[in-house]
């Protein structure tokens, strides 16, 4: 079978991120419903998505401010063959569900947290997402840099709080949020890397000068080129037999090769 294209849930009107849903209060007929459609086997974000039913965002709250409704939900998920936790194994995109979890991200809070609600996203779904939808992956590194900002004004007050007592504490959680930091912005907060500093060239200049000479054997005149040795200091001749150029010395005029 061809593989499906992913599907996008979008807003049919106004802004990306509009909200297309009214808020439903909290009614127990209402929780009833939701978990008996969950302990049939449907999932949250099915059920959630119809008129008249709270957002999976709304149904969380409620799980987390009424525990027995959460132990209820936990124990519908399990009667629907669904695992208690791990959030929801759901691969259509939502656009409501992903400002969710922009807007938790933004929070600090981070991904593990949002993917282990049961009313968010499993953390294969999320993957998916990012890789399917650019938009949403480039949502999620604009709340990541979001959460480094905060992350480095937590770091302030640690440090503006630490005490003789806490140093060393405040030290390990500090090193732990400059690291993550680095890691959500690196262009902003990415310690840089200070290559060590290279010796400096040494650079030895040496000059040739030249002299007219007689040939005692000949008695002829003939130019005599000199120059310091180095390695010694020491001016030599270099017609002297066995007399080598020092490295990148340029060659005699006339074309004669040194040393020669």
């Amino acid at each position: 079978m061809p593989a499906k294209e992913p599907r996008a849930r979008a807003c049919p009107d106004g802004p990306k991120w509009t909200r297309v849903k009214a808020s439903v209060p909290w009614s127990d007929a209402v929780a009833e419903a939701i978990l008996a459609r969950v302990a049939g086997g449907e999932m949250l974000y099915a059920v959630c998505r119809e008129e008249g039913m709270p957002t999976a965002q709304s149904v969380g709250r409620w799980a987390r401010d009424n525990p027995d409704f959460g132990e209820a939900l936990m124990a519908a998920r399990v009667t629907g063959g669904r695992p208690a936790r791990g959030g929801g194994g759901v691969w259509t995109y939502c656009e409501e569900t992903a400002r969710a979890v922009y807007d938790r991200l933004c929070a600090g809070e981070s991904m593990t947290s949002i993917c282990a609600d049961p009313t968010m996203p499993c953390h294969s779904t999320i993957f998916y997402w990012r890789r399917a939808f650019p938009d949403f992956a480039e949502t999620v590194r604009t709340a990541r840099e979001i959460q480094a900002e905060r992350f480095c004004e937590m770091g302030w007050d640690l440090a503006s709080s630490a005490t003789p007592k806490t140093a060393y504490l405040t030290q390990v959680r500090l090193g732990q949020l400059r690291w993550m930091a680095g890691a959500m912005a690196p262009k902003a907060y990415r310690q840089k890397l200070s290559e060590p500093e290279k010796p400096r060239e040494v650079q030895t200049i040496l000059f040739r000068h030249f002299e007219v000479q007689v040939d005692p054997e000949t008695g002829k005149r003939k130019v005599v080129a000199f120059c310091p040795n180095p390695l010694t200091g020491e001016v030599e001749r270099e017609d002297t037999p066995g007399w080598r150029a020092p490295p990148g010395m340029l060659p005699l005029p006339g074309g004669r090769k040194d040393g020669e």
